[in-house]
């Protein structure tokens, strides 16, 4: 997927809206997703946080643990290797979109560690990602009208 789609799936404007509610109503939609707020700038639209999850799956190991009793029975050793942690960060900016409404951009990614202590960094570019934030966003803009 090209970046230019990728981004449109992740922004949308919400309408009669200023920048400053988006932006409060985004924090609070992140801090109820667990999310912990690691770096603001309110003055500039931008906000980022994390939280951290279990990144272990059954299958994952077992398939190494198979692996390694398998090699180990032809003589070979074999460190397995599975994931084990993972951080999930999210960046949002806002900005003003003429005099009454506000664009709010979202991304995902996560860092995921194993048990070997490496990390990769994955963008989480599925559009139910940001859709699903945006109707959070949504949601709480609607309770408090």
């Amino acid at each position: 997927m090209d970046a230019g789609a990728i981004r449109a799936r992740q922004t949308a404007v919400f309408e009669n809206v200023s920048e400053e509610r988006l932006l409060i109503e985004s924090t609070q939609a992140l801090q109820d997703l667990g999310f912990t707020i690691e770096e603001s700038a309110p003055r500039y639209g931008v906000l980022a946080g994390s939280k951290d999850r279990d990144a272990t799956e059954a299958g994952q190991v077992v398939g190494q643990v198979a692996l390694t009793i398998a090699l180990a029975l032809l003589g070979t050793s074999y460190n397995a290797v599975y994931d084990t942690d993972q951080v999930i960060r999210a960046t949002l900016t806002t900005q003003p979109v003429g005099a009454r409404d506000a664009q709010l951009r979202v991304s995902f990614e996560r860092i995921v560690t194993t048990n070997q202590g490496v990390s990769r960094i994955e963008e989480l570019t599925e559009p139910e990602f940001s859709s699903g934030f945006f109707a959070q966003v949504r949601e709480g803009l609607a309770q408090e009208s």
